[in-house]
């Protein structure tokens, strides 16, 4: 279990990184879900290329870890379930130019071949936000438009309210240094 946990660590150092949308996290949780499942297969037939600690071991051993990796999958598959059920909202903002318009909303099925038919939509090679900045605009594209906000927004709002706690909190520190608590009694009694 050692090799899944180095490689569990790195995915957790990537998920904890500043500025990232929904897309790409849930991106980062997909690719190690894929090495797992691949991981449970090649435990199973005692292939242990990726597993260098495990190199030299009984075939018993591998069937073993191929079982805790599939519990592994197991609690993976229940932790990120909800953020899955909105996969095809989310391939929407992600993933505009590769969804099928007919398994779309209603509502942006006509905006979304709009889009996709563009022959110029080479230009549209921008960082995602850039791309909804720039090219989606609120009188053409409104319910995109609203759609894109609401998915750039959920990870963004978190991301403020974690940064927002850690500037009060260093905030409120700060009042408890002995030079700052004078100059702030001192603001009060002005």
């Amino acid at each position: 279990m050692v090799d899944i946990t180095a490689d569990l660590s790195q995915l957790n150092v990537k998920l904890q990184g500043p500025n990232q949308l929904l897309s790409s996290l849930l991106s980062n949780v997909k690719s190690f879900e894929a090495k797992s499942r691949l991981w449970k297969v090649q435990l199973e037939r005692s292939n242990t290329v990726h597993f260098p600690t495990l190199k030299g071991q009984k075939p018993s051993r591998t069937h073993e870890y191929a079982g805790e990796n599939a519990k592994l999958i197991e609690a993976f598959n229940e932790r990120f379930k909800e953020v899955k059920s909105k996969q095809m909202e989310l391939n929407i903002f992600a993933a505009l130019f590769s969804v099928e318009p007919a398994d779309m909303p209603d509502n942006l099925q006509h905006k979304i071949i709009q889009l996709q038919g563009d022959e110029r939509k080479t230009r549209y090679n921008l960082p995602l936000l850039k791309f909804y900045k720039h090219y989606i605009s609120d009188d053409e594209f409104p319910a995109l438009r609203r759609h894109a906000l609401k998915y750039a927004s959920i990870f963004r709002t978190v991301l403020f309210k974690t940064d927002h706690c850690k500037k009060s909190t260093a905030l409120q520190t700060d009042r408890r240094k002995p030079g700052k608590a004078v100059v702030s009694s001192n603001i009060n009694a002005s």
